[in-house]
């Protein structure tokens, strides 16, 4: 069916499981025609959405931005629905495994090639990226946590009024400065490809998104590799409200991963995941400490 409605060519075999993100699975199928990423969505797609994001993709790749290209449908779709899963396809890019992670001025370098890709807006910033989790739901996703016995509990309990107090730093969006954005990019999905050259992955999580906001969740991203980011970007100055969509993903990756750690109707790759990812959260959580040192 993939091959059909992508016009790929004969296939060359099954589809060999490549990797798991948190928007999918990834599949690699080779066929007479080449080597292609099948994307097996695990939430909700639009085509519209889809289609969306493939435009900003193009306008990135036809600005220099390294990235697989994205693969329409013989009638034109981004997206096709297969049994109980929607699915996307985009060139195969073969990455190096042992290169490690990018340097960070690549990375800084990276961003601000990316954000002279000047895309329009493709409606509001949603809530994921811009609204704080609040002090209800943080005290309610703690208390859940308590009650159910989860291991990390006590751990959260301890980080809970730095977290509250990190929500007080979220400012609305600036709807003039808003632009498409990729919203995701860090050093798990800008890689080095086997030719040696980086390549920027997982662009379906791109959308409406101030500049200011991305880069200032990349330097969080980094740590103290920050000033090399920074220095690469161009120059940055951040100002608190800057880590704006840094603050709202982290809280909502609390719940989200909090829910799913905790229901036992989740799979149990998927448990095993939220708690892989809650683990790391608590590790190194974003702060208002960790805020005041990086405009610092």
């Amino acid at each position: 069916m993939v091959t059909a409605r992508y016009g790929l060519g004969r296939p060359l075999g099954p589809p060999v499981y490549a990797a798991r993100g948190e928007l999918g699975r990834i599949w690699r199928l080779d066929t007479e025609r080449g080597a292609w990423a099948v994307k097996e969505a695990l939430v909700p797609v639009a085509e519209a959405d889809a289609a969306a994001d493939v435009v900003f993709q193009l306008a990135a790749a036809a600005a220099g931005v390294p990235l697989p290209l994205p693969v329409r449908t013989i009638e034109g779709q981004v997206t096709v629905r297969g049994p109980g899963a929607v699915l996307r396809v985009y060139e195969w890019v073969d990455l190096d495994p042992g290169a490690g992670d990018p340097a960070a001025a690549d990375l800084g370098a990276l961003l601000a090639r990316m954000h002279r890709v000047a895309h329009p807006a493709r409606g509001p910033v949603v809530e994921w990226f811009s609204a704080p989790l609040g002090e209800a739901r943080w005290r309610a996703f703690a208390a859940s946590a308590e009650a159910l016995g989860a291991g990390w509990a006590g751990r959260l309990a301890a980080r809970l009024p730095e977290l509250i107090a990190l929500d007080d730093l979220v400012r609305p969006p600036d709807p003039a400065r808003v632009r498409g954005r990729h919203r995701d990019l860090n050093a798990e999905n800008v890689r080095h490809t086997a030719r040696g050259p980086l390549v920027v992955l997982d662009w379906e999580n791109s959308g409406p998104a101030q500049p200011e906001r991305e880069l200032a969740a990349l330097l969080w991203e980094v740590g103290e590799q920050a000033p090399q980011v920074a220095a690469a970007y161009g120059g940055a100055a951040p100002e608190p409200a800057d880590f704006s969509m840094a603050i709202a993903v982290q809280g909502h990756l609390f719940e989200l991963y909090g829910r799913r750690a905790l229901d036992p109707a989740e799979s149990a790759e998927n448990r095993e995941r939220a708690q892989g990812r809650l683990a790391a959260l608590l590790d190194r959580p974003l702060t208002p400490d960790a805020v005041a040192k990086l405009v610092r």
